[in-house]
């Protein structure tokens, strides 16, 4: 097979462009399966230094078939701290995006993400969760509705309940681990 200069240099480009990618990684906490938006890096690095349960949480996504978008949202309802929804399926792979509140004190979004990355956890568990659909009948069997409202359905599990409890114990009783160690 041959390959003309164009084909060498768009290889050489994808090659680059996987480096850049993985040096942008390198030294950071989060796996490439967990991707908060520029801003909220730090919260994200900061609430899996602090919590147990969340970097369990995030340890486990990195083996699953899952990636996991994470984002603020100003148009959140008042009585919700945090969503996740399913953005997509690409083949074998699905895309979720978890949703913070983002008028919340810092321990709340912080929390909610462990409660929302152990929703995560559960969607990546069912390799049938591929849709709206499928994803409504998954959480009517595992778990409650909560709100059925404008074309949206909502529902709880226990587990991420106790999950984003956990969570917010382990964020209030550990400090930030500095640099010097203070």
């Amino acid at each position: 097979m041959r390959f003309s200069s164009l084909d060498f240099l768009a290889g050489l480009m994808i090659v680059v462009a996987v480096a850049a990618r993985a040096a942008a990684q390198e030294g950071s906490p989060l796996p490439m399966q967990i991707r908060p938006d520029q801003g909220l890096r730090p919260l994200v690095e900061e609430a899996a230094g602090r919590s147990a349960t969340i970097r369990d949480l995030i340890d486990r996504l990195e083996h699953l078939d899952v990636t996991v978008y994470i984002r603020l949202s100003a148009l959140m309802p008042s009585d919700l701290d945090g969503r996740v929804g399913l953005l997509a399926t690409a083949t074998e792979h699905r895309y979720l995006v978890i949703e913070l509140a983002r008028d919340r004190p810092k321990i709340v979004q912080m929390s909610t993400l462990g409660h929302e990355l152990f929703h995560a956890t559960e969607i990546a568990a069912e390799p049938a969760v591929i849709n709206a659909r499928t994803l409504a009948a998954h959480y009517a069997s595992i778990g409650v509705r909560t709100r059925n409202s404008g074309g949206y359905q909502m529902f709880e599990t226990q587990a991420a309940a106790a999950a984003g409890e956990r969570a917010r114990q382990e964020l209030i009783t550990k400090r930030v681990r500095t640099v010097h160690g203070t």
